[in-house]
This record gives structure tokens, sequence and C-alpha cells, in this order.
């Protein structure tokens, strides 16, 4: 059961913070500097988000496995573990959903894909 824990707590945080990360990304204010954001919060943003994105997708993709495989052996731990893969499932969803919206409607105004304002 803690091994459930342990493995679906982290996930779920990681997948909040990429999802935060995803609404400040694509955020107008966020890239202007009346937004009042730090620059070194953009910087990184900008470096580390798509990393974030994919070591999230695959770290999900192991978990959720995992639970599959728990489930002939540790019936709760595996049950637990794939409640959280949903919730994460969502969270993934939900950053995916906010990234792809925005670039379509970057393309719908006539700008670049990934374009934000300067």
């Amino acid at each position: 059961m803690f091994s459930a824990l342990f493995l679906a707590v982290p996930l779920t945080l990681f997948g909040l913070l990429v999802l935060i990360g995803a609404a400040l990304k694509e955020t107008p204010l966020f890239w202007l500097n009346a937004g009042g954001y730090p620059e070194e919060l953009r910087a990184l943003l900008l470096v580390a988000f798509y990393p974030a994105y994919l070591v999230y997708f695959f770290w999900l993709t192991f978990v959720t496995f995992t639970s599959w495989r728990l489930m002939r052996d540790f019936k709760h731990a595996g049950t637990l573990l794939l409640l959280a893969s949903g919730v994460n499932w969502l969270l993934l969803s939900a950053s995916t959903t906010i990234v792809i919206w925005n670039n379509v409607e970057n393309l719908l105004q006539g700008l670049p894909f990934h374009s934000h304002p300067s």
C-alpha cells in the first residue's frame, strides 16, 4: 500500500506542476514584463516545459502499466495506483488541451505556431 502511495503522490504533484506550467506558458501576460513574473521563471519554463511534459508522460505510462500488474498480486495497491493513474491522465489531458488550444488559436490568428508576445 505504501509503495503505491510512494509512486502516486510524487506523480500527481509533478502532474500539477506540468499543468501549472502549461497554463503559465500559454498565458500572454506571463511573457510580458508587465505580468510581474520573474525572468528566471520564464527562461526555466521556456527550456524545461516540454522535457518535463515528456518525463511526465513516460512516468505516467510506467505507473499505469505497473498498476495493472499490481492488480493481480496486491489488489488494494493496484486499485489505488489505477485511480491515481486516472487522475493523472486527466491532468495530462488538461495540460495537452491547454497547449494545443493556444497553438490552434495562434494559427487561426495568423501568428506562428508557438508564438508568445514579447
